[in-house]
C-alpha cells in the first residue's frame, strides 16, 4: 500500500471519530429531552437560609418537578425565583437520572433603611431585600404598605441631607462638641414593625429616596454609609447603632462605644488602621472613648483629650499619637489641655 492510501484511510478515520464525537452527545441529548427517564423526581436545594429555603423549594418544585432534567438550566431556576429579592447567584446541576441540585447564594442583611416612615431591609451592596410590615397599619394581617413612624419611638431621627459633618475637633477642656452616643437619637423600628429574626438590632440609616424591593439604592451617600458599616472593624460592627451621611462626610455610631467621622469613602483601610489604634490606647488608658475623627488617618483626633498620668518632668509621657512628648500637661482625670 502506498503512503497516500495510508494517508487517506487516516484522515477517513479521523473524519469518523470526530462525526462520533459530535453526534453520538447530541443524538442521547436529543433522546434524553423527550425521554420519561430523564424526569426530576427529587430537587435539592443548597445554600439558602433556614427560614428562606422552605419557600424556594416550594416555587422549585411547582416549576420543575415532572420536567425533563436536559431542560432545566440556571437561567430558568434564576427566573422562577425572581420574587426572592434576597436571591444573589444561582447554579445548578444534574444529578442523573432525575435529580435536580440547585445551588444559591443569597444578599446578607446589613442595614436598615427608614425612608417616607417605611422601614426597609438591604444589603451591604445596597439592594433593598424586603420591606417590613406594620401591623398596626393593617390590623392583624401584616401589611406591605404599613408606615412606622420614628416618632413612637425616639424624638428625632437624623437626616442623611443634614447631619452634622464631624469635623469639630475636640474642646481645650478635654471634651468634644461633636455628639456622642448618649446624646444622638437615632430612629428605631416600632414593636409593630414585623422583621426577621435579628433584624431588628441592624444599624439604621435615614434616607429621602425612594427605594425599590429588588433594586439596588439610587442615593450614593446611603451606599457608601454601607461600605463603611461593611468596612468596621467586626467589635464596632457588632455594636453599630446606625450612620448618617452626605455627599462629603460619614458618620457611625456606636453603642457603648464612640461616635466616629470618617469623611468619605477614600483611604478606607487606613481609616480602619486608625481607628483600632486610637480605640487601642484609648483602653490601655482605661479611659472611654466617644468620639474619634479618622477622615484624615495620618492625624487622628479623639475625645476626651488622652494622656498618661502625671510623672516627673524628666518622664516623657504618651500621647494619643504614640510619640513621646513633655511631661507637662496632664490632669488626674486623664485628660489633657494640649492637642495629642
Amino acid at each position: 500500500m502506498n503512503k497516500v492510501g495510508v494517508r487517506r484511510r487516516r484522515l477517513l478515520a479521523t473524519v469518523a471519530l470526530a462525526a462520533l464525537i459530535v453526534v453520538v452527545p447530541l443524538g442521547v441529548y436529543a433522546w434524553g429531552r423527550t425521554s420519561s427517564t430523564f424526569r426530576v423526581r427529587h430537587i435539592v436545594v443548597s445554600g439558602a437560609r433556614p427560614a428562606h429555603a422552605k419557600a424556594v423549594r416550594l416555587v422549585l418544585r411547582r416549576g420543575f418537578l415532572g420536567a425533563n432534567l436536559f431542560a432545566v438550566t440556571a437561567a430558568r431556576v434564576r427566573a422562577a425565583l425572581a420574587g426572592f429579592p434576597y436571591v444573589d447567584r444561582v447554579a445548578v446541576d444534574r444529578d442523573f437520572p432525575g435529580t435536580l441540585k440547585v445551588r444559591m447564594t443569597e444578599y446578607v442583611p446589613a442595614a436598615l433603611l427608614l425612608s417616607a416612615g417605611r422601614w426597609y431591609i438591604v444589603s451591604t451592596e445596597g439592594r433593598v431585600l424586603a420591606e417590613a410590615a406594620d401591623t398596626a397599619a393593617a390590623g392583624v394581617s401584616p401589611s406591605p404598605s404599613g408606615s412606622s413612624s420614628p416618632g413612637s419611638s425616639t424624638s428625632s431621627s437624623p437626616s442623611p441631607s443634614s447631619p452634622s459633618t464631624g469635623q469639630t475637633s475636640p474642646s481645650p477642656s478635654g471634651s468634644s462638641s461633636s455628639p456622642s452616643p448618649s446624646s444622638t437619637s437615632l430612629p428605631e423600628p416600632a414593636a409593630t414593625v414585623v422583621l426577621p429574626r435579628g433584624a431588628r438590632h441592624l444599624p439604621v440609616i435615614v434616607t429621602d429616596a425612594p427605594l425599590v424591593v429588588g433594586r439596588t439604592v439610587a442615593d450614593t451617600r446611603v451606599r457608601d454609609a454601607l461600605t463603611v458599616l461593611a468596612a468596621l472593624p467586626r467589635a464596632l460592627r457588632r455594636g453599630a447603632l446606625g450612620a448618617s451621611a452626605t455627599d462629603t462626610s460619614i458618620r457611625v455610631y456606636v453603642s457603648g462605644g464612640p461616635t466616629v467621622e470618617f469623611g468619605d469613602t477614600t483611604r478606607l483601610a487606613a481609616k480602619m488602621l486608625a481607628l483600632e489604634a486610637v480605640l487601642a490606647r484609648y483602653r490601655a488608658h482605661g479611659v472611654l472613648c466617644t468620639f474619634v475623627d479618622v477622615s484624615v488617618p495620618d492625624r487622628p483626633l479623639g475625645a476626651p483629650l488622652l494622656a498618661a498620668p502625671p510623672v516627673q518632668a524628666a518622664t516623657p509621657q504618651i500621647s494619643l499619637s504614640g510619640s513621646p512628648t513633655s511631661g507637662a500637661g496632664a490632669t488626674p482625670t486623664g485628660q489633657s489641655t494640649s492637642k495629642p
